[in-house]
């Protein structure tokens, strides 16, 4: 008797939300019978029952189609309201789709509300793409995701059949699939939008920016892997096109410690472009990890001569020229005071003084260059010059 007293009473809840949702015409009085239902949801005698879902998932359809009824007469509608219950009505059909979907002890497939729940998600196959806009315009992104996840995945749903609709076009679905990564990547879902980038870069996507995006998501997750997965990608397909691509490259091969193919890489990239300050820069770099510091300067400084507006060129010959010096200062240790003197005034003050053109280039290209301001500190500092070190202490906020 207890146990039927139980499993009426959660029928009566299934049954008394039903109506709630029947009357629900804004999105919130939604949310209020979805948690209404919500204990049928954990409940032995209902959780099984495709019923208990496909009551909230038809109510999520039907007040989309409400709301998109209003809007087309010009109504004041919430877009992202539509959105959200187009995805309650696509994920609770999903659940029901389990439930309903019984295999007898024959093997015969038994179902009761299969035929309506295909029918109401694959008619609305098109509206999560107008969701997953809605919610990016709301910046809310991980709604986006989650959207044109749906979007995405709707036709290639083999359990809908003949239902389905047909096939996106590949260069429809690599558009989708670019904002479905970029919505991940906002919503700092990063495995999300890594998963994404490498779906869209396996099928040779033709934006350059793509490949700039999921590195960018590589280097936050800090996955050397990726990094190097996807600067091969980039650069097998636009080759020289980009300098970064064969840069990040070339700096994935370095923290590998693979210098042969870096310095192959290289080589032949400044073979084909020999004015190419960037490659110039990336061999300064590899040189600096072979322990090379003559051929680091030289490189950095042809990167420098070759394109002296790069912050970045100006900041590594500079810091270089720092570490010149700082050579010298330790060989000249054990010098006579009034001989270090003159070798300081002659010798090595003047390598200072050139150091800071290049890093007050640096800073003054980039204001994000720190380091360059670090590095100047220290040069005032040991040229005595006080205006310079207060000012540079002011930049630095100390």
């Amino acid at each position: 008797m207890l146990a039927a007293s139980s499993m009426t009473a959660q029928v009566a809840v299934v049954k008394e939300a039903e109506k709630e949702f029947k009357n629900a015409s804004t999105y919130a009085a939604y949310q209020k019978a979805i948690k209404a239902i919500t204990p049928a949801f954990s409940n032995p005698e209902t959780e099984k029952e495709a019923n208990t879902y496909w009551i909230p998932g038809k109510a999520g359809f039907k007040l989309y189609d409400d709301l998109f009824a209003k809007k087309t007469i010009g109504q004041d509608v919430s877009l992202v309201d539509m959105g959200n219950a187009l995805l309650d009505g696509y994920n609770y059909g999903l659940k029901a789709l389990d439930c309903d979907t019984v295999v007898d002890a024959k093997g015969k497939v038994k179902t009761k509300l299969s035929k309506d729940i295909v029918s109401q998600i694959t008619g609305h196959a098109n509206d999560f793409l107008n969701a997953g806009a809605a919610f990016w315009e709301s910046r809310e992104f991980g709604k986006a995701y989650e959207a044109f996840t749906d979007y995405l995945a709707i036709p290639a749903n083999p359990r809908f059949g003949k239902n389905a609709p047909a096939a996106l076009p590949d260069s429809t679905a690599s558009s989708i699939e670019y904002n479905r990564a970029l919505a991940a990547w906002q919503a700092e879902m990063l495995p999300q939008a890594a998963e994404s980038f490498d779906q869209l870069l396996t099928v040779g996507y033709d934006e350059p920016a793509a490949y700039d995006y999921a590195y960018s998501v590589a280097y936050q997750m800090n996955d050397e892997e990726r990094k190097l997965r996807y600067s091969q990608i980039a650069f097998d397909k636009f080759g020289t096109s980009n300098p970064a691509f064969l840069q990040r490259l070339v700096n994935s091969y370095i923290e590998r410690k693979e210098y042969n193919k870096a310095t192959d890489m290289l080589n032949n990239a400044i073979a084909s472009d020999p004015n190419n300050g960037t490659y110039y820069l990336s061999l300064g770099v590899l040189k600096e990890q072979q322990n090379d510091t003559i051929a680091a300067k030289n490189a950095y400084k042809k990167a420098v001569e070759l394109d002296s507006e790069n912050a970045y060129n100006n900041l590594y010959y500079g810091r270089m020229l720092v570490q010149e010096y700082d050579a010298l200062d330790q060989a000249a240790a054990n010098m006579p005071q009034n001989e270090y003197n003159k070798y300081n005034y002659e010798t090595m003050r003047p390598i200072l003084l050139e150091a800071v053109k290049y890093l007050e280039k640096a800073y003054q290209l980039d204001s994000e260059q720190t380091d360059a301001l670090r590095y100047l500190k220290n040069i005032y500092y040991v040229l005595n010059d006080g205006e310079n070190l207060l000012r540079v202490e002011n930049l630095l906020g100390q």
